[in-house]
């Protein structure tokens, strides 16, 4: 049995709203999380990939990631990824 949460409205809302995602950018669609590893799956343009801790996407590091939060290292700063909506 997996755990589930709910997803927020607003995200849903944003999930069927024509531009909600912004063209071009790298975008956090959702996070995975099991026992061993959590993931996240990313918008990087028209591609969508799933990521773990210590993957490179778009030129940055994936460092953490929490229940619906990426965070990325690039250039040497953090940079925070959230649900759209959040």
């Amino acid at each position: 049995m997996t755990d589930q949460t709910e997803t927020p409205a607003a995200t849903l809302a944003a999930a069927t709203r024509e531009g909600a995602l912004p063209a071009g950018r790298l975008s956090l669609l959702g996070t995975l999380h099991g026992p061993q590893s959590a993931r996240a799956l990313l918008r990087d343009g028209e591609r969508v990939a799933r990521v773990t801790t210590g993957d490179r996407i778009d030129g940055a590091t994936v460092a953490a990631i929490g229940e619906g939060v990426v965070i990325l290292a690039r250039n040497g700063r953090a940079e925070r990824l959230t649900l759209p909506g959040t």
